[in-house]
């Protein structure tokens, strides 16, 4: 299991949403940070995943606020520009 996994399994706790939706969410912001400013990808041992998902459930609010400001962000930066004439 990655870090990245026990991500896209809190936000689709918080959301409601099915973890394949938030998964293809999740890449998206994923891919738009620099390799070196993330830790997703790693490996971690089942334990160490249980006390992230611990941890990330006890600040919520925070992260649902960060998953979906982040994603608002890329969209905003990625839509094509209609109207301007």
């Amino acid at each position: 299991m990655t870090r990245g996994d026990v991500f896209i399994q809190v936000f689709s706790e918080l959301c409601g949403e099915p973890q394949k939706l938030i998964a293809e969410m999740f890449c998206v912001i994923k891919d738009s940070m620099p390799a070196e400013m993330h830790t997703f990808d790693e490996e971690i041992s089942d334990a160490e995943a249980g006390r992230l998902l611990d941890e990330l459930m006890q600040e919520k609010e925070v992260m649902l606020s960060w998953f979906l400001e982040g994603y608002r962000r890329f969209l905003l930066r990625t839509r094509t520009r209609q109207g301007d004439a």
